[in-house]
């Protein structure tokens, strides 16, 4: 699905900017080898730390604190946040639990994925769990954000 979407993105010449924390890259790294990269890629911000989101992108530390760093609530307001200093047409934000250490619970173990895609001012969001290695993680995190990229595209241009 990652070749659709990247081919999709050039077809209709829309552009698309990465706000990564657990992913720290991965997703613009792995765009960046599309042959239609220069065409599509903006960029990306690599908020790993907290203190870029903070400080970076200006994110409440009450927020942080309240939802926790891999949260829905944080990674919409990455993209909210983003587009304030960013511009492109898709923005990509996500957040995670790639290995153990983070705020991982019962309930968001790790594994744990939350990402957004907004397109024409509008944001879906998304919660994953992916089981296996780091690598194996990202890689279904890859496929997933294409795979949907592709169906929001094609769902908000008919």
């Amino acid at each position: 699905m990652f070749k659709q979407s990247c081919q999709l993105l050039a077809q209709k010449k829309l552009s698309i900017f990465f706000l990564e924390s657990a992913s720290a890259g991965y997703l613009s790294y792995q765009f960046s080898l599309s042959p239609f990269s220069g065409d599509i890629l903006m960029g990306s911000l690599v908020c790993y730390n907290l203190k870029v989101k903070e400080k970076v992108l200006k994110i409440s530390p009450a927020m942080i604190k309240k939802y926790s760093a891999e949260s829905t609530q944080v990674t919409k307001e990455m993209i909210r946040k983003g587009k304030k200093i960013f511009k492109s047409d898709i923005y990509i934000s996500c957040t995670g639990l790639l290995k153990p250490g983070g705020s991982e619970t019962k309930e968001k173990p790790v594994g744990s994925f939350f990402y957004c895609i907004e397109y024409k001012n509008k944001t879906y969001t998304f919660k994953q769990l992916y089981k296996g290695t780091p690598e194996k993680k990202l890689e279904k995190l890859l496929n997933d954000i294409c795979t949907n990229i592709v169906k929001i595209i094609k769902e908000k241009d008919k």
